[in-house]
């Protein structure tokens, strides 16, 4: 029996949808199963990583966020949880004190300078110490041959003194970690506070308190509603 023109066309029509839900289906495209599936592993790590994070498991911590950022790389809220156990770790790394070594001014010659450098830096095998000096020359001096050592040098340029805010070993690396995670749950939601907050506690901790307020102040922008932060930031401008 031969088909009408109308079902001849509607057979094909039909050919044709199936066959391009087949190719736009291929083994790039996750079915709604696969969907479903992926978002329970992801929540199920990210508890797990919350977890050994609540129970200071840093390492295991860091280990479970990442694997759920590979999840979801666009999450900023994993991202800015990520770089909060790099933070804690490397505070953890530094030990008790903070500063990790006395300061020390110093406004000599710049060689009397760099052997001030070299007694802190054998001494902190982890963690943050400051040199305070009045001669920029020291002060570049200081600077350069710091991070010829393996540190991170923040400088904090006041009315007459330099302030070089220097980050050493597992504990510069942790904290370097944290700041590239918090800036990058900014760029993936600029509308997230947690990474501003974290970015100005990151700056306080290493002595450069206009960026930590600027920091602050935009965490407070995004959740006006945070007492605890608002009255923070009055304290700390307040000594400004």
């Amino acid at each position: 029996m031969k088909l009408q023109l109308p079902t001849i066309i509607i057979v094909c029509l039909s050919i044709i949808l199936i066959l391009t839900i087949h190719f736009l289906g291929g083994k790039d495209t996750p079915t709604v199963l696969e969907s479903n599936e992926e978002s329970i592993d992801f929540r199920s790590i990210r508890m797990d990583a919350e977890n050994a994070y609540t129970a200071q498991k840093y390492g295991h911590a860091i280990q479970l966020y990442e694997e759920a950022l590979e999840l979801r790389p666009e999450n900023a809220e994993i991202c800015n949880d990520l770089g909060a156990v790099h933070y804690d770790l490397g505070l953890k790394n530094a030990g008790p004190d903070w500063p990790s070594w006395k300061d020390t001014s110093v406004d000599g010659s710049v060689k009397d300078a760099l052997v001030e450098l070299n007694v802190a830096i054998q001494n902190v095998e982890s963690g943050y110490f400051r040199i305070i000096t009045s001669s920029s020359e020291i002060a570049k001096a200081l600077e350069e041959t710091a991070k010829q050592k393996g540190a991170a040098v923040f400088p904090y340029y006041g009315n007459t003194d330099t302030t070089l805010n220097m980050l050493i070993g597992p504990t510069k690396d942790h904290l370097l970690d944290a700041y590239t995670y918090y800036l990058r749950s900014i760029e993936l939601k600029s509308t997230y506070a947690a990474p501003y907050r974290n970015l100005g506690s990151f700056y306080m901790k290493i002595g450069i308190r206009d960026k930590a307020i600027n920091y602050l102040q935009e965490a407070h922008k995004r959740e006006p509603s945070d007492e605890e932060l608002a009255e923070y930031l009055h304290q700390i401008k307040g000594g400004y």
